[in-house]
Parts: structure tokens; sequence; C-alpha cells
């Protein structure tokens, strides 16, 4: 009976990742067709971007993640936002869906107001950073083995976006403003909903209780 019940449990953690993964890869999959409506009928759909400081650039908080410049910008970040997306879902089951709205129009939104004025910008690299930055700064504040496996692997697998957030490290046409947008939201949203974070006490084995917790002091004790 153990053995079936352990089974079945793998298989429903299984169904959901997959579950989860396809959901990243359908949010990925609306961003080429719209560049593949975008190429076949010229609409030309770049110039919708986000335009900072601007009234008709206030559409751009909810667009310019779905517009890229070609093909290239595009396959650029899919295979990030896939990994990084599967990561926010899988990670924070219960509120992905909250998050995920939160550092989409968060990111915009911040871009809006600190963007250069005369610029358009385009492209889900300020979502990317954004889910990138929530997933690592929540993993340290969790502290357990699965969240600081995530945190290493963002660090191998993108700590280079850190350079990616100033005007002296990237190429002119890239939105070093966006990214610096996105991970700025990403971080505060990360410190906020881990502010009262306890690690819970189930998470430490007896070796790595501390020594304040294994031996609690009396309050009768005489000093």
């Amino acid at each position: 009976m153990a053995n079936i019940s352990s089974n079945i449990k793998i298989l429903k953690e299984r169904e959901s990742f997959y579950f989860k993964l396809k959901l990243a890869i359908s949010i990925v999959l609306v961003w080429f067709l719209v560049e593949l409506i975008d190429n076949i009928f010229k609409l030309q759909l770049e110039n919708y971007g986000l335009k900072p400081k601007t009234i008709e650039g206030l559409f751009g908080v909810l667009s310019f993640p779905f517009l890229h410049g070609d093909w290239n910008h595009l396959l650029s970040n899919a295979s990030s936002a896939i990994v990084l997306f599967t990561g926010l879902f899988v990670f924070h089951p219960n509120r992905s869906l909250r998050y995920f709205i939160i550092l989409y129009l968060g990111s915009g939104s911040l871009l809006w107001v600190i963007g250069r004025a005369g610029t358009n910008h385009i492209g889900a690299s300020g979502l990317i950073y954004a889910v990138a930055f929530f997933l690592f700064v929540s993993s340290i504040r969790e502290r357990n083995r699965s969240s600081m496996a995530l945190s290493f692997f963002i660090i191998l697998m993108y700590g280079g976006m850190v350079w990616g957030i100033t005007p002296f490290t990237v190429l002119p046409n890239v939105s070093w403003d966006g990214h610096l947008a996105g991970a700025i939201v990403g971080v505060t949203l990360a410190l906020y909903v881990y502010r009262n974070y306890v690690k819970p006490q189930e998470l430490f084995t007896e070796d790595e209780r501390p020594f304040f917790e294994k031996y609690p002091m009396d309050e009768d004790f005489d000093y």
C-alpha cells in the first residue's frame, strides 16, 4: 500500500510539473503567434511598444512583452522565459498566477516611469528579469534545499543578467532600463512576500538546529 501511495504521489507531481511546463510554453507560443501575424500582415506592431512618460506609451505596459524586433530577438528570450516561468509556477504553486501578473504589470509600469524619454521598448526581457530576480531573492529567503538549489541554478545559468541593468554594460539598442525595472520589481515583490518569513523548524535536522533552540533558556534560571 505504501508503494502504491508513493507511486500515485509521484504521478501527481509529474502531471503537475508537466501542466506548469505546458503553461509556460503556451505563454511563449503566444509571443510566436504575435510575431508570425506581424510578419505575415506587415503590421509593424513594434511601433506599439512601451514609450516611457507618454500617454500613448501606457498601452505598451500591456503590449511590450509580446512584441519583438525580429525572430532572433524572440528566440533569445523564449528559452529563458520557459525555464523561469516554469520555475515560478513550480516553486510558488498557490500564488504563481498572482505573482506573474504583478511582475508583468509592475515591470512595465515602473519602466514607463523611469524609462528614458523618447525610447520605444519591446520584448519580454524586462518580464524575464522580474521573474529571475524574484525567484533568486525568494529562494534565498526560504533557505531550504530545494530553494537554494534553484538560486544556484539561476546564478549558474543567468548570473550574467546583472550586467544588463546598466547603460555601461549593454549595447546601445538594448533596453537596460527595462531590465532594471524588472529587477527592481522582482526583488521588491520577493522581499514583500517574505517580509515576515521564518524558516520552519522542521527544516532543521537536530544537528543543524541552533544551540538556543536545542537548549531553550529556562526563565527561572538563576544568573
